[in-house]
């Protein structure tokens, strides 16, 4: 058996960032099956939505990998295939510099080399430094992309298509991309974290649009939602766009859950492994979340590397648990944690009860109030200073007497994380 490194150690579990290859994902068969079928099915766009943490942007990934012909994880899921899905694939996050639909197709045809390729060939008959939408400047930004050129190069071509605005422009660049005919299968365009956008009005009509003028595109829409109408915030339309293709991705089950922790064990050729005890603690602790399965993974098995500890029971996932908070494992869930609870004990005691009172996503004060019993003096006092800003905003009135966490994510985080007081 060839020595474990701890660079595998640091890799069996992947909190960091999402799923890309097929080996180290685990679950998700009728999901992955939707978006086969989406893949496949003329016109049809997919949406997924659901929770942070969730792994919405892992099967996203996934999609990009049979999208572009590879159907290994399609047999590994026992998924029936007879054909090999051809797209031109083009993947993006949204961050906070995305504000509104224009910003996103510019960034979508300058920071793509696929899409920016498409809009160098269009040859447009002005000087790289034309400017679209009055003032901004993406010919120079995306022709210095694509040559390594410098702000002073001028490059004059024949006319294809003048355009005027961003959407004309990204149209067209699409068209002439579908027309080279070089992937049978068109285009699919995946935009993650679509709710970082301050302001996506217009951009569910513009689908319309791009779905009766570029037959061939397909999009693949990633954010935190509750359903496809949040995300867009679009009643009318955007529905219809994403008619039978709409994943609202659940928390993942006990048995899928596991299937991480096994595929981790497997990655380091079981150097290190996790009892029935280990596992149940933490697929209980994770509460559907993928996230929180991957992060206790990653710190237990770089503590048992170094101690070295190689069967991991439920006594020492406690250990890791106390590890995680001290060394701000992840430092933004830590952040909010502290900025809720600030200096005050019996914050954090109603913070914690509130976070282990969820049924459903709702929590009843009543049944928060009683496992805080005696320790705290006017616990409603505490839940109004939660809801503000002040303390994070962390959970939110729904009606009189319940209350819901913003983010089920953090709600997980707050119910294993030890108390700091």
């Amino acid at each position: 058996m060839k020595q474990i490194t701890l660079k595998e150690i640091n890799n069996a579990f992947i909190p960091a960032k999402e799923i890309t290859e097929v080996e180290k994902f685990s679950g998700r068969k009728i999901f992955v099956e939707m978006a086969y079928h989406a893949l496949l099915s003329d016109g049809a766009n997919i949406a997924i939505v659901g929770n942070r943490g969730i792994g919405k942007s892992s099967l996203a990934r996934q999609i990009i990998n049979i999208g572009q012909g590879d159907n290994s994880l399609l047999s590994k899921l026992d998924i029936y295939h007879d054909t090999h899905i051809d797209c031109l694939c083009v993947y993006f996050a949204c961050g906070s510099s995305i504000s509104n639909t224009n910003d996103l197709l510019s960034s979508l045809l300058s920071s793509n080399s696929a899409l920016s390729d498409g809009f160098y060939e269009l040859q447009t008959s002005t000087k790289s430094s034309s400017k679209i939408n009055g003032g901004v400047d993406v010919g120079v930004s995306l022709l210095k992309a694509k040559l390594g050129a410098d702000l002073n190069h001028e490059k004059t071509t024949t006319s294809a298509i003048k355009a005027h605005t961003v959407e004309m422009i990204f149209q067209n660049v699409i068209m002439n991309i579908l027309s080279m005919k070089k992937n049978k299968d068109g285009i699919l365009i995946v935009i993650d974290e679509f709710d970082q956008i301050t302001d996506a009005t217009g951009f569910a009509s513009y689908l319309k649009s791009l779905a009766t003028n570029t037959p061939g595109l397909k999009f693949c829409i990633v954010g935190v939602a509750q359903n496809i109408q949040d995300l867009m915030k679009e009643h009318q339309s955007s529905d219809r766009l994403f008619a039978g293709s709409i994943i609202n991705l659940p928390s993942m089950n006990p048995s899928e859950l596991t299937s991480i922790i096994k595929t981790a064990e497997e990655s380091i050729q079981n150097h290190i492994t996790f009892d029935e005890s280990a596992i149940t603690k933490i697929v209980n602790l994770s509460k559907g979340h993928p996230y929180i399965v991957h992060l206790l993974g990653k710190q237990t098995l770089k503590l048992a590397f170094l101690e070295p500890v190689y069967i991991i029971n439920e006594f020492y996932i406690d250990n890791v648990l106390k590890s995680i908070a001290e060394k701000e494992s992840d430092p933004v869930l830590e952040g909010r944690y502290k900025k809720a609870i600030a200096s005050s004990r019996q914050r954090e005691l109603v913070l914690k009860a509130f976070a282990n009172s969820v049924k459903g996503d709702e929590v009843n004060t009543s049944d928060a109030y009683r496992l805080t019993g005696s320790n705290v003096d006017n616990a409603s006092q505490y839940v109004g200073q939660l809801v503000t800003d002040d303390y994070g905003a962390e959970i939110i009135k729904v009606r009189e007497r319940y209350y819901r966490f913003k983010d089920s994510l953090f709600q997980t985080y707050v119910s294993f994380r030890p108390n700091i007081f």
